[in-house]
């Protein structure tokens, strides 16, 4: 095996670590946020704002639909959980509470 092919595969491995290291540190610094907010709230947001969106549009699109009561439970419950703690896990600055 020559030398340029080693260097590749060694710099190949590297890169890989690193990109896995970052990722790992990213998830676990958001996993840490969610356990902090259920400590000192009980609790946050269960859905991000593109979801909740995208129940909203489910139901203005299937508003008799077996499933729509469920749905609606969860946006109930969402709502519930947007008023009830003062702080949020997911940025809605940019969306409608």
């Amino acid at each position: 095996m020559s030398i340029a092919a080693i260097i590749v595969m060694v710099m190949s491995m590297i890169a890989l670590w690193g990109v896995a290291t970052t990722a790992l540190v990213y998830s676990m610094r958001k996993e840490d946020y969610k356990l902090e907010l259920v400590q000192k709230q009980n609790g946050f947001e269960p859905f991000s704002p593109v979801a909740q969106n995208d129940i909203e549009n489910w139901l203005k699109n299937n508003p008799s639909s077996e499933h729509a009561e469920e749905m609606r439970a969860l946006l109930a419950m969402q709502n519930q959980a947007l008023q009830k703690h003062p702080e949020y896990f997911y940025d809605w600055s940019e969306h409608k509470k």
